[in-house]
């Protein structure tokens, strides 16, 4: 279909939306405007016209909610979101956050937790937002909480956790991160990462500068899984905690090109580490 025949379904629409009836009987006929607005949108996507796309399906979904049919405005918000992520993130989050709230008045919390995810990932690659990022997931995560959907609030939460930290905000990381280690201690399936989550946990607690509550929570790693204590993981964070409270940058160094050299060590550990490596240089600038 062309544009001017997507633009006829509009003008049809919008006659059917706001006709009077005869003599004052009647009335606008909602449901008939809401579909004529997605075949409109239909024909916008076919032309890759995804703004006006994006615009036809938020006008459906007004009629579907003035018609009191909210299952389909829901659905057309949706819609209309998955138009406006070709190039239009704000409207997107929009029309995102208007299918939520219908979503979560009917208690459909877990469908509402998945688009509060898509929300978040818009924040995190579209605008680089990482704090309206980490709050869109932390909500993801408790909605996944409450409808018992462990696996996709862990998910959630370990994202919220990688933002706070980059936020600097490493208590509310590292509990995360320590959380979910002792949750995974049970399960076979996610056992084997709880040697990375304790790493970024210990990585989270040197960045806190609390050297004191650092060795203690070293120390209730080894006690929570046996295997810890015997993993490279383990003797990292006890050489580098050493080393940051003796103040040795140069030891702090050689210890995490060491464990680079045998496990290669990720943008965000290496980022990490490195606001680390620079207090312990402005603390010995200090003494």
């Amino acid at each position: 279909m062309s544009t001017a025949e997507a633009n006829s379904l509009l003008q049809q629409a919008q006659k059917v939306a706001t006709s009077k009836g005869w003599f004052g009987l009647g009335g606008p006929k909602y449901e008939e405007a809401a579909e004529l607005y997605s075949r409109a949108g239909n024909s916008f996507k076919l032309a890759k016209k995804w703004q006006e796309a994006g615009e036809a399906y938020l006008k459906s979904a007004q009629m579907y909610t003035q018609a009191g049919e909210e299952d389909d405005a829901s659905t057309s918000y949706l819609t209309a979101a998955k138009c406006f992520k070709k190039g239009y993130p704000t409207e997107a989050i929009q029309s995102l956050q208007c299918a939520i709230k219908i979503l979560k008045s009917k208690g459909r919390l877990y469908p509402a937790a998945a688009q509060q995810k898509e929300i978040a990932q818009i924040y995190e690659n579209e605008f680089m937002d990482i704090e309206n990022a980490m709050n869109a997931y932390e909500e993801a995560a408790e909605w996944y909480e409450s409808e018992d959907s462990k696996a996709q609030a862990t998910n959630c939460s370990l994202k919220v956790a990688t933002m706070a930290a980059e936020l600097e905000q490493y208590q509310k990381a590292y509990e995360i991160f320590e959380r979910v280690a002792q949750a995974s201690l049970d399960n076979q399936l996610t056992k084997w990462s709880v040697k990375d989550y304790l790493l970024k946990a210990g990585i989270c607690r040197l960045a806190a500068d609390d050297h004191v509550a650092t060795q203690r929570a070293l120390e209730h790693y080894q006690d929570m899984d046996v295997a810890f204590g015997s993993t490279r993981e383990c003797k990292l964070l006890l050489n580098l905690a050493q080393a940051v409270e003796a103040g040795d940058q140069e030891a702090f160094t050689t210890h995490v090109f060491e464990y680079d050299q045998m496990t290669k060590l990720d943008k965000w550990k290496t980022t990490i580490l490195l606001r680390v490596k620079q207090s312990i240089s402005s603390e010995s600038d200090l003494t």
